[in-house]
């Protein structure tokens, strides 16, 4: 009995024995398992910590992105304008001497390949330097900006009119199948411009002195053609015959 009750307690002391060493021996599991749970946790933070930053970073290049393409667009406009205001008279808005120039050598070349006239018209107001004398720089100026308008009224889609400094003026006409459109373009030019002005209460009449040169008759490069016009317009002034 002895014995038995000796086996007995020896196998509870076994059994209990079995049962801490399972129960000690699944602790490094649980402890790996937490861990395990613990580091996800923190991954995962860590991620979205990123995810966020590289989503700030995504909104700062767009915001960065947008300002750079204002600064093109401005830059574009700026340069238009730049490119615009080198080519045309801020006074009247007609174009200047410079794109008459550019314009004049396209037209020429254009017309010796297709055998075509051309026709430059050189304007000089008379007695503009009396208006500016009397009614001051403003109305002059007024003055100056309405006779661009109509010199421009005058002519066709296709043609150009050029303020070429001080009161005179120049009009480019292309593709002549007849010189005597000039001519009429002249006229009309001429009776437009005579017509009463009313600037800041007064009222001005002025008329215009106008010389007329073809291409290729009296010239076949720009330069000649501009003088030519130019000696008729002069012509024109000393004697009140037309062009």
């Amino acid at each position: 009995m002895t014995r038995a009750l000796h086996a007995v307690t020896s196998g509870h002391a076994t059994a209990s024995a079995d049962d801490d060493s399972r129960q000690l021996s699944q602790l490094p599991r649980r402890g790996r398992s937490t861990g395990t749970f613990v580091d996800v946790i923190l991954a995962q933070g860590a991620a979205e910590t990123r995810l966020e930053a590289a989503l700030q970073g995504q909104k700062r290049l767009r915001a960065e992105n947008a300002r750079l393409v204002r600064l093109l667009q401005a830059a574009s406009r700026n340069a238009a304008t730049a490119q615009r205001m080198a080519r045309h008279d801020c006074l009247t808005g007609l174009p200047n001497r410079l794109f008459l120039i550019e314009r004049l050598q396209k037209a020429i070349a254009a017309a010796g390949q297709r055998h075509r006239r051309l026709a430059l018209l050189f304007i000089d107001l008379d007695g503009f330097k009396a208006v500016n004398d009397t009614l001051g720089h403003a109305v002059a100026d007024r003055l100056l900006a309405a006779v661009a308008s109509r010199i421009a009224s005058c002519v066709r889609t296709d043609d150009i009119a050029c303020r070429y400094g001080g009161d005179e003026f120049v009009a480019l006409l292309g593709d002549l199948t007849d010189p005597s459109i000039a001519i009429r373009v002249s006229e009309k030019i001429r009776e437009h411009i005579a017509e009463i002005y009313t600037i800041s209460g007064h009222e001005i009449r002025i008329t215009a002195s106008i010389g007329l040169a073809v291409y290729p008759d009296e010239g076949d490069q720009w330069g000649a053609l501009l003088s030519h016009a130019d000696a008729a317009m002069y012509r024109d002034k000393a004697t009140r015959r037309g062009c």
